[in-house]
């Protein structure tokens, strides 16, 4: 079935002895049935002349024909037109197989940018303008105001002639479509929502600029955790970088990050072990007074430079009170192993105690380590062996105990932000905003 759905203005159904826009329609792709929105001038003129279907019927005497009686005394005014959406969107789902011409070319402009979205929001829909015979305005033919006049253009009508030219297209509304499709990408961006992003893109690649793929592919290859290869595939947007001082921690850091502000709590959760451990072994290499490799030593075995093997034996030799210490609050005897972070929090908290480091750097940053390691503790396991929704109220009931109300991610953050300034001497620098500023900035040059 193919149906026009249509508004009806004073050009049609004829004007100067030419079809208007509707029966042009009509003329050249036929229909099973029409069905015209109908302003209240509209109405009035239907009403008096019964002008629309007269001019339908001269075409197509059996076609069945559906008004729309609106009572739109304002079609200038585009709060009163969602009434079209409204109508044309229970009609589409009322004809679901059928085929739907929309025309783009009567009414007021309001009105025909309202039926050219129409066209763009819906799978089925087909836009069609048509010309004017002039090829210009149609303000110098005044519409025909009697019954007479009407009958008398039918009859003569110029488009009747099978010579006469066909004056509808099918216009791709591409200035439309990349304006919906602009204000789509620029949200799933501002919500991080990267790949989403990328597929509208690729998938309407006429409509935006190469340079909009290459940032929006930086920015998945981020995300993933790999910055190398976004690197790779643009490093700068105006001669600016995208990233400041990049290294594995400081991306791994805002990924982390990425996580909690997309609230994928259970991946920022994950994530927060290896910052712990990242941390505290920077802390450890920089600590006076203490020499980490005579504790044990890298472990060779592992490509990743961080990882550090404990020897019970060599700490025996070179720190007997701390090793005593360290299985004295374990209750058990300390395992040649990796170097966990836990063992990193029992380090700082011997310094501490033993006044070997008594300064407020040192006291602060074993404070947090301590807060840390206790809701690193309390939601590993519920999230390891439980099937869960961690949300933000959940993850502040679980670390209730012994942190006084429990803590959300935003406080974890602002933990980890402030032993990253005690311990790096400034803090990691959020650079996915300039990042999204780039990407949206490019959506606006093809």
């Amino acid at each position: 079935m193919k149906i026009l759905f249509t508004p009806a203005g004073d050009t049609d159904p004829v004007r100067g002895y030419y079809d208007g826009a509707m029966l042009h329609i009509l003329r050249h792709y036929g229909a099973d049935r029409v069905i015209v929105f109908l302003t209240q001038d509209m109405e009035n003129k239907e009403d008096t002349m019964n002008c629309y279907t007269r001019g339908i019927q001269s075409l197509l005497p059996t076609c069945p024909i559906t008004y729309i009686r609106s009572g739109i005394t304002e079609p200038q005014n585009y709060e009163k037109l969602v009434q079209i959406q409204t109508e044309f969107d229970k009609a589409y789902n009322q004809y679901t197989d059928a085929e739907w011409l929309l025309n783009i070319s009567s009414g007021t402009p309001q009105i025909k940018s309202v039926m050219s979205l129409l066209a763009l929001d819906y799978p089925k829909a087909k836009a069609i303008q048509v010309d004017s015979p002039e090829k210009s305005s149609n303000r110098k033919n005044h519409p025909c105001k009697t019954v007479d006049e009407l009958v008398e253009m039918l009859d003569v009508n110029e488009d009747n002639d099978p010579q006469a030219p066909n004056r509808c297209s099918e216009p791709p509304l591409l200035l439309l479509k990349r304006h919906g499709l602009r204000l789509q990408i620029e949200s799933l961006v501002h919500h991080y929502e990267y790949d989403g992003a990328l597929q509208l893109v690729r998938q309407n690649k006429t409509l935006f600029s190469e340079e909009t793929i290459n940032l929006l592919q930086h920015a998945v290859h981020r995300s993933n955790l790999r910055w190398h290869d976004a690197n790779k595939v643009v490093a700068k947007y105006k001669q600016q970088p995208l990233m400041q001082h990049p290294s594995d921690f400081s991306e791994y850091f805002q990924v982390m990050e990425l996580r909690q502000k997309k609230k994928q709590l259970p991946d920022f959760i994950v994530k927060l072990s290896p910052i712990l451990m990242g941390l505290g072994s920077q802390y450890l290499s920089q600590m006076p007074g203490f020499q980490l490799d005579h504790c044990g030593r890298k472990n060779d075995k592992n490509k990743d430079s961080n990882s550090f093997f404990i020897l019970r034996a060599k700490m025996q030799e070179h720190y007997p009170r701390l090793l005593a210490y360290i299985e004295n609050e374990l209750k058990k005897r300390l395992r040649d192993g990796p170097l966990y972070f836990n063992t990193i929090v029992f380090i700082c908290q011997y310094y501490k105690e033993t006044q070997l480091h008594d300064d407020k750097n040192h006291a602060e940053i074993t404070d947090i380590f301590i807060c840390l390691r206790s809701i690193e503790e309390k939601i590993r396991n519920p999230l390891a062996h439980t099937i869960t929704n961690i949300t933000e109220g959940k993850l502040q009931e679980i670390t209730a105990a012994g942190i006084q109300k429990g803590m959300r991610s935003p406080d974890i953050l602002r933990l980890l932000h402030q032993a990253i300034r005690r311990i790096q001497g400034k803090d990691v620098h959020w650079s996915y905003d300039y990042l999204n500023t780039c990407i949206i900035d490019s959506l606006h040059s093809i």
